[in-house]
């Protein structure tokens, strides 16, 4: 799949697109507010935002003591699940990375009025056309993660430190389903000192991040038609 955006509010009433019509926006609102379904108005994002941390956070790897490139595992799992997987499992091998997704705030900052209809134009080079989409204003919020790395070594914890910082530079652009433009920016690292498991008889060295991720929640996206009508847009139906 192959396209391009571009996006805009719609405020100028009496628009040549919609002659005729007294209020075009009244009437797209109407229309939107019509053609959304209850599933439609759950769009998965958090999820979406959360696996693309984990998955980005599985690409990192370290140089062991005989200087060999191994892997890090990454989980979903807040601080205190991960020491209790560590403290009972004997199994884990460290170094390893938990994420988990904390909490999430207004970003009064970026929102956008309800009333606001949101166009966006998408280019498929595979059809080689564009498509004209509109939506209510999404959300804007600010979500938190966690992200904790576990090592056994300061050495290879150092490692893994560095290839954050570098993941994040200045930020680290979240891509999923519905964005391409979300930022997240370390907030603050945290050095949570040494942990005992009296269990493993070993100690581990733990390194917090906190993330803020800038984001969208989007409304339901739909598409005008060549004939004027509107229906529910999907990205994987109408661009491949």
């Amino acid at each position: 799949m192959s396209f391009n955006s571009r996006s805009n509010v719609y405020e100028n009433i009496g628009s040549s697109d919609f002659s005729g019509i007294s209020n075009p926006m009244i009437w797209l609102r109407s229309k939107v507010i019509e053609k959304t379904t209850k599933s439609s108005k759950i769009p998965l994002f958090y999820k979406e935002a959360l696996r693309f941390l984990i998955s980005k956070m599985g690409t990192l790897s370290y140089l062991n003591a005989e200087g060999n490139l191994v892997d890090i595992k990454c989980i979903h799992a807040n601080p205190e699940r991960a020491i209790a997987k560590l403290t009972q499992e004997n199994n884990i091998i460290l170094p390893i990375i938990s994420v988990n997704q904390s909490s999430t705030n207004n970003a009064d900052k970026r929102r956008r009025g309800a009333p606001q209809i949101i166009t966006k134009t998408f280019w498929s080079e595979e059809k080689k056309r564009s498509f004209r989409i509109i939506s209510e204003a999404p959300r804007a919020v600010d979500i938190q993660y966690s992200i904790n790395v576990w090592a056994k070594y300061r050495a290879d914890l150092d490692q893994i430190v560095e290839q954050i910082r570098l993941l994040f530079n200045p930020h680290l652009l979240v891509k999923n389903t519905y964005t391409d433009v979300a930022h997240a920016f370390i907030e603050q690292e945290v050095d949570q000192s040494t942990l005992e498991l009296n269990d493993r008889q070993e100690r581990v060295l733990r390194r917090s991040f906190n993330i803020n991720l800038e984001s969208y929640i989007p409304n339901p996206q739909f598409l005008i038609t060549s004939t004027g009508e509107i229906e529910e847009f999907n990205v994987d139906t109408y661009l491949n």
